[in-house]
């Protein structure tokens, strides 16, 4: 039994040393390709930051007022 254990671990460390030298080398040619790619430059326009931060406003303030007001009626009932 020991020695049917011993293999399978034999043979799980070379498909595991197999499965590494191939992420490596996949993480060398998407670094190539990425060095060879631009990503592309996207220039806001005049009121387009205001815009982005009142649409952040208005999607996280309800969420933000809920847990405040779920936290202060807590405090209040509990304290």
């Amino acid at each position: 039994m020991l020695k049917k254990t011993q293999e399978g671990f034999e043979i799980m460390q070379e498909r595991n040393k197999r499965y590494l030298e191939s992420m490596k080398e996949e993480e060398s040619s998407e670094k190539n390709e990425e060095e060879r790619e631009e990503e592309p430059h996207y220039d806001l326009e005049k009121g387009d930051l205001p815009a982005i931060i009142i649409s952040a406003l208005l999607t996280f303030m309800p969420i933000i007022l809920a847990l405040g007001g779920a936290l202060a009626l807590a405090w209040i009932l509990l304290h």
